[in-house]
């Protein structure tokens, strides 16, 4: 499987490309096979519960990560075992909330508002882990903190009512910052994890879990079942891609490769949903976008200083 996504990566079709870096080209080809699954999210929910297409991906990406760690003769529990059941339950729970905020809000309105954990796990960076934001990621953190504010328009700042139902409003804040704890566990892994022993995890919860979380299952269409199934594949194969542009790429260069899944949104939900965003949308988007950009190139956060005793 890992073989046939490498060749996929560098057909000569994509010789278009060139002027992008390898981790550039596969933050692209990631972002926007996340885009598509997005949007199998979005038409399979229509009916289908979001715990029973979240059930499908789970299944998928654990033998995906089952059959990789296999290849490369590695134990698939790992070492930190609390730290990745941490990370597989937290993997569950964000997940859980974004696939419901989209199903559930238009398309571009919900990724744009997914959009922000970057700032979030700056924030977080610098308040658990004791990273200093530089100038400009301070910069950053405001400019999109006020882009979330004009997407959300909530009535304590613009005099009316919200725009969004405050339910709704509420999973996706919430998802927004199980992801970017998420993020946390899995920088902390990374120094003594393989790759795959910490994406293994968060499937096993989804397809331990995501059954107690709904009683309503239906029995899908093909239609729906070719959705359901896009989902799983096509999420899988773009986390596969963004963690190998991620592996050889400074965050710096791919962050604003992956603003394009929002563009991508736009469009989506434009051709298949008949979603037009609204100017607010645009506007807290663009917002949101940009300090992502301006994070990159400020390069994030900087670790503190050891403090003596």
């Amino acid at each position: 499987m890992s073989n046939l996504l490498d060749m996929i990566a560098e057909m000569p079709t994509l010789r278009p490309m060139n002027f992008l870096t390898p981790g550039m080209r596969y933050m692209l080809i990631g972002t926007f096979l996340f885009s598509l699954g997005s949007l199998s999210v979005k038409l399979a929910g229509i009916r289908v519960p979001t715990s029973e297409i979240l059930f499908v991906r789970g299944i998928i990406g654990v033998v995906l990560c089952w059959y990789i760690l296999r290849k490369a003769g590695i134990g698939v529990f790992g070492t930190r075992k609390f730290v990745l059941l941490m990370r597989g339950f937290l993997g569950f729970a964000s997940m859980l909330a974004e696939f419901y905020t989209i199903v559930h809000l238009p398309l571009a309105d919900a990724l744009v508002l997914l959009f922000s954990h970057p700032i979030v796990v700056a924030l977080l960076g610098w308040l658990v882990l004791r990273e200093r934001v530089s100038k400009g990621g301070m910069v950053a953190v405001l400019i999109s903190l006020a882009g979330v504010a004009v997407v959300c328009r909530p009535g304590f700042l613009f005099g009316t009512g919200s725009a969004m139902d405050p339910f709704l409003l509420g999973v996706a804040l919430l998802a927004v910052l199980l992801t970017s704890l998420a993020i946390l566990t899995v920088r902390s892994l990374a120094k003594t994890e393989h790759p795959a022993v910490v994406m293994f995890y968060p499937p096993l919860f989804i397809a331990m879990l995501a059954p107690l979380f709904s009683s309503d299952w239906v029995m899908p269409s093909l239609t729906e079942w070719c959705m359901i199934l896009g989902v799983a594949v096509f999420m899988n194969a773009g986390q596969y891609y963004m963690t190998r542009g991620y592996a050889i790429e400074s965050a710096a260069k791919i962050c604003g490769i992956s603003c394009l899944e929002i563009v991508f949104a736009v469009v989506w939900g434009f051709m298949f949903l008949g979603e037009i965003p609204d100017v607010w949308t645009v506007l807290g988007g663009s917002l949101i976008v940009f300090g992502t950009l301006i994070l990159g190139k400020s390069g994030q956060t900087r670790p503190a200083p050891a403090q003596k005793d």
